[in-house]
């Protein structure tokens, strides 16, 4: 099972348009920077035994479709290494992928995600060789607001899961994040 840590700055908004008591006309929206719907974070993650050792770094960019619809964009690197029968496996992955979140309610979120991720491995003659290995992580979990901040506890599930793939299923994210 693998733990993932995950951190986000997320940003939002509200606007008031019913012009103040008394009035009934709508005013005119004032317009809203794009930049505004933005947020940045990423995952930190990172696990060990006494045969094996990973470590994960994934930084995201996303935008704030609707208050409901999130999409966006990770680039992902993970060292990992093992022992196994006296020989010692190092492997460094890297690639990236794109999301879809869907908030339900206010503290449910549903979540697909597509990955391409460059993962390394050994070939049977013992040299390291690479190949491109899709993901498709399909999941949901639970969203609180605390505030400025927020918590989010994710499980998502590989259905292009193969050998080659660093993950294990299910995947299981934590994450924190605060407001800008």
């Amino acid at each position: 099972m693998v733990i993932v840590l995950s951190v986000a700055a997320a940003r939002g908004q509200y606007e008031n348009t019913t012009g103040g008591s008394g009035n009934t006309k709508t005013q005119p929206r004032n317009a809203v920077s794009p930049l505004s719907k933005l947020y940045i974070g990423g995952n930190i993650g990172g696990g060990w035994s006494n045969t094996s050792a990973f470590f994960q770094l994934s930084p995201i960019i996303g935008y704030r479709v609707t208050p409901a619809l999130d999409v966006g964009t990770r680039i992902t690197y993970i060292y990992s290494k093992y022992k196994s029968y006296g020989y010692n496996y190092s492997y460094n992955d890297f690639g990236a992928s794109i999301f879809t979140r869907y908030h339900l309610f206010n503290f449910i979120f549903l979540q697909a995600e597509f990955e391409e991720l460059s993962a390394q491995y050994y070939t049977i003659d013992g040299t390291k060789s690479r190949r491109w290995v899709p993901g498709l992580f399909l999941g949901g979990g639970i969203y609180q607001h605390m505030g400025a901040t927020f918590l989010h506890v994710g499980i998502l599930y590989n259905l292009l899961d193969t050998q080659y793939s660093p993950y294990s299923n299910p995947l299981i994210r934590i994450g924190f994040g605060v407001g800008l």
